[in-house]
C-alpha cells in the first residue's frame, strides 16, 4: 500500500509563486546566493575562512560607505 503525499499548498498558490519567480528572476537569484552564503558561514566555514570573509566584508563596507558619502 503506497501512502499518497499531499501538497499543502493550493494549486492557485503554486501558480502565483511560479508567476512571481518568473517575473523576479534577479531577486530570486540574489536570495538564493544569500541563502547559500549564510548556510555556509553558519554550518560549514572554518575559522580561517571566517576570518577571510570578515576581511572581505570590512573592505566591502568601506567601499559602500565611501560611495554613499559622495
Amino acid at each position: 500500500m503506497e501512502i499518497e503525499k499531499r501538497n499543502k499548498t493550493s494549486s492557485a498558490q503554486l501558480k502565483a509563486i511560479k508567476k512571481y519567480q518568473s517575473k523576479h528572476k534577479d531577486n530570486n537569484y540574489r536570495n538564493q546566493k544569500k541563502s547559500r552564503a549564510k548556510n555556509f558561514i553558519l554550518n560549514d566555514a572554518r575559522i580561517d575562512e571566517l576570518e577571510f570573509f570578515s576581511e572581505l566584508i570590512s573592505e566591502r563596507l568601506k567601499e559602500l560607505k565611501n560611495n554613499n558619502s559622495n
